[in-house]
């Protein structure tokens, strides 16, 4: 049997075991990904390699032989010609910044082509509505309502700690956010005010 004997549900389930099997860093998870998709693929009589549309790697082993390096391979230090000794190394260290480079852009055309799909499925459209309706709504200003809570400035507010409190003047600066200068005013504002009356 082939992978073509999965009903589309089930090959979708088993594509998604695999890649929880490579993406994962927990040996646990991995190993009970790989067995969940191995009892899946057995039953439809197949191997979890049938399954997967690779071939067995035992088979491979049998077939493949090992090609004989030719003398002055990179990694054959011994043996290397003349003519590359001393810059193979430099050679080496463009192409891995080459290599980084591709998988930069990839990684970038990847995200980008993610983003572009995610945008045509809908995925953004609650954040999009609620940006538009947060453009379009009208500007709030702040008001204190009378029937919330009585507001007093600040000197008025010194002054009714002052006449209904003992507290000291280092007190109701601290409370009223003033400083004790403030308070000391308002007193003898006070003062001045009851002795006109």
């Amino acid at each position: 049997m082939t992978n073509t004997s999965f009903p589309e549900k089930e090959r979708l389930r088993f594509r998604k075991l695999l890649e929880v099997a490579h993406s994962t860093s927990y040996d646990g998870e991995r190993e009970a990904a790989l067995d969940a998709a191995a009892r899946l693929a057995g039953s439809y009589g197949m191997t979890l390699h049938e399954a997967a549309g690779m071939q067995d790697p035992r088979e491979n082993k049998k077939t493949k032989s090992r090609p004989k390096r030719q003398p002055g391979f990179r990694s054959d230090f011994g043996a290397a010609r003349s003519e590359s000794v001393g810059s193979w190394w430099a050679q080496n260290a463009r192409g891995e910044q080459h290599l980084e480079k591709d998988s930069v852009a990839a990684d970038k055309k990847r995200r980008e082509a993610a983003l572009e799909d995610a945008i045509q499925r809908g995925l953004d459209t609650d954040e999009i509505a609620a940006a538009e309706r947060k453009k379009n709504a009208p500007k709030r200003v702040y008001q204190r309502s009378k029937r919330m809570s009585s507001w007093r400035s600040r000197p008025e507010f010194v002054r009714v700690l002052l006449k209904e409190t003992r507290m000291s003047a280092k007190e109701i600066a601290a409370v009223a956010g003033v400083t004790v200068y403030d308070v000391f005013r308002e007193k003898l504002l006070m003062r001045s005010s009851a002795t006109a009356d």
